[in-house]
């Protein structure tokens, strides 16, 4: 082969390789997958994430806020039976009833909060 057709074929493999890559790169993505993104998650699921529960609130002012002492009560707004609030990174995601699991409270998981279609 001479020097011409060996430049010639490189040139048209290298724009074979350019097109295919660009057209894998303007393809739609799988549903729920982000453009680019690896398609196997696993490396997320590692990442720590704060999980909380909340029990109720209430609002008082600041004197009453001063005024708590040790034995003092703080009503919440929510009865005793409702189901507690589960938060991971102060977002909603489930919903559940308090257990004694040991010595340690815990949360039996009674109902996961479906994803909202917002941002």
């Amino acid at each position: 082969m001479s020097d011409t057709e060996t430049t010639e074929e490189t040139t048209t493999t290298e724009a074979t390789e350019a097109t295919e890559a660009a057209a894998e790169t303007a393809a739609p993505a799988k549903a729920g997958t982000m453009p680019g993104a690896p398609s196997n998650l696993d490396f997320l699921l590692d990442v720590p994430v704060k999980l909380s529960a909340e029990l109720g609130s209430c609002k008082m002012t600041m004197q009453e806020l001063l005024d708590l002492d040790l034995g003092t009560v703080v009503q919440l707004d929510k009865p005793a039976n409702a189901n507690v609030d589960v938060y991971v990174n102060q977002k909603l995601v489930a919903r559940g009833e308090v257990v004694v699991a040991e010595d340690n409270f815990g949360i039996r998981i009674k109902e996961i909060v479906a994803k909202s279609s917002g941002p």
